[in-house]
């Protein structure tokens, strides 16, 4: 009786090792399947980035390689950097060390291939105001969670090739102050895939970035770094306008002290023909009232237009301001009033007290117009006007949350790039003057600048 029970037993530990082995031989043949997908996936996103694009407009537009890089599951940034490269030239670092020049140049050129998060994808599906805040502001976080891949560190020529043979809009990013090199590249990437998103055309994103400490209590030597940095920046831009093709249009955006020598080039290399198509200064960290003097220099370099990105609840520019005593560019209204101790100025509790009471602010008279300003609107509509013939405000107070109100407004530079804020809207709100210019107009505003604010109630989707 045990035989047909042991002859049964043996048949089915045979069925068994069959069916097992046919599992693992799926399992196996899906793997490649898989990686040979991805292989293709990333294959065709690098043809995409490095190929010249010599056809026309239309054809770029209809070819499916064109609109890969939205699909894309890694996403390409080009960079140049006057940080140190601590690793090795197959696996570079850098951190906060400067690249001295030693006779070799102070500037690294790469790409880095980061992975992109996929709620990137969900920003244009929201349908109302406080969704597309909480869209955004959860693809920014998982952006920053994001894996950077691989570096391919280049050199000048090589990495000149990929800007000659581009066809189509270039962005230059340059990072403010309390910055990681890793950070700076997510920043650029999330800039550029959300205009991706939008374009027919997609723009290749190339992050500069300067050896900032990547912390809140290092501002002075971040401010010696950037100024050390500003020659090679100079020196950067010079180069890849000598290189692009003139018909690819290249942006500049700069956030927080990154715009100190954006607007120290465009002062300085004054031309007939402008040197870029749009200027965006986002939640500037320069002296305001050397801005306005410099804006007709600023305007000058731009062909397009010139946008002054602005936050009332922005800390680290309270902070500043504080620090330094006079308004910033991206908050070009007075401080509030906030206990400090000028002895302390050096020391890291001042940072973090100075940066804490600041963020705690509810600054009501700063976000709406004062009884003041009221009175003064009505009493002469038009004393208000933008800050330049092709410069304006954009105000993200209501917008922008992040990095105690510091954070970059990726939605509207990319909107901005795109001519169009769509599904955000603006309304038209004036602000009291700093002091020093009100009482240099005698107490009374012979204008106010207009400021164009992100409104909630006229978000269409």
């Amino acid at each position: 009786m045990q035989e047909p029970y042991k002859e049964l037993s043996m048949k089915l530990r045979s069925h068994l090792r069959s069916a097992l082995s046919l599992s693992l031989t799926l399992a196996m043949l899906a793997c490649t399947m898989s990686q040979t997908v991805l292989a293709q996936e990333q294959n065709r996103e690098r043809q995409n980035i490095g190929s010249d694009r010599r056809g026309s407009d239309s054809e770029r537009r209809n070819s499916p390689d064109a609109q890969s890089i939205v699909r894309a599951r890694l996403f390409e940034v080009f960079y140049a950097t006057t940080r140190a490269n601590e690793g090795s030239s197959f696996k570079p670092v850098y951190a906060a060390k400067r690249n001295l020049d030693l006779g070799a140049g102070s500037l690294d050129y790469g790409a880095a291939q980061i992975e992109r998060p996929s709620s990137a994808t969900t920003l244009p599906s929201a349908g109302n105001f406080q969704q597309f805040k909480l869209n955004m502001e959860q693809a920014d976080r998982d952006w920053q969670a994001a894996t950077v891949r691989r570096f391919d560190r280049q050199s000048l020529p090589d990495f000149l090739v990929k800007i000659k043979n581009w066809r189509g809009p270039i962005m230059v990013f340059i990072h403010g102050y309390d910055e990681s090199f890793d950070k700076a590249l997510k920043d650029a990437a999330m800039i550029a895939y959300q205009f991706d998103l939008r374009s027919d055309v997609p723009v290749l994103p190339i992050c500069f970035s300067w050896p900032s400490l990547n912390s809140k209590a290092e501002y002075a030597a971040d401010e010696a770094n950037l100024e050390w940095s500003t020659a090679a920046f100079f020196e950067f831009l010079d180069t890849i306008k000598a290189a692009k093709d003139p018909a690819s249009p290249l942006d500049m955006v700069a956030h927080s002290m990154g715009n100190r020598p954006l607007i120290q080039y465009c002062s300085q290399h004054k031309s007939d023909t402008p040197s870029f198509r749009n200027i965006i200064l986002s939640g500037a960290d320069v002296d305001f009232h050397m801005a306005e003097s410099r804006k007709n220099d600023i305007e000058s370099a731009a062909e397009r237009s010139v946008t002054v990105i602005v936050s009332d609840r922005d800390a680290p520019l309270i902070t500043s301001q504080l620090l330094h005593g006079q308004p910033r560019l991206g908050r070009p209204i007075d401080p509030p009033n906030v206990r400090t101790d000028k002895s302390e100025l050096l020391s890291s509790s001042f940072w973090s007290r100075l940066t804490l009471d600041a963020s705690t602010l509810l600054l009501p008279n700063a976000i709406n117009m004062d009884n003041d300003v009221i009175r003064w609107v009505n009493q002469n509509p038009k004393l208000g006007k933008e800050f330049g013939e092709k410069t304006i405000f954009i105000d993200v107070t209501d917008l922008i949350s992040g990095e105690l109100g510091h954070r970059l407004a990726y939605p509207v530079i990319a909107g901005i790039l795109r001519e169009t804020l769509s599904p955000l809207s603006s309304s038209a709100v004036y602000k009291r003057p700093d002091k020093l210019t009100l009482d240099a107009m005698g107490g009374s505003p012979r204008w106010l600048y207009r400021f164009h604010k992100i409104d909630s109630s006229k978000f269409r989707p």
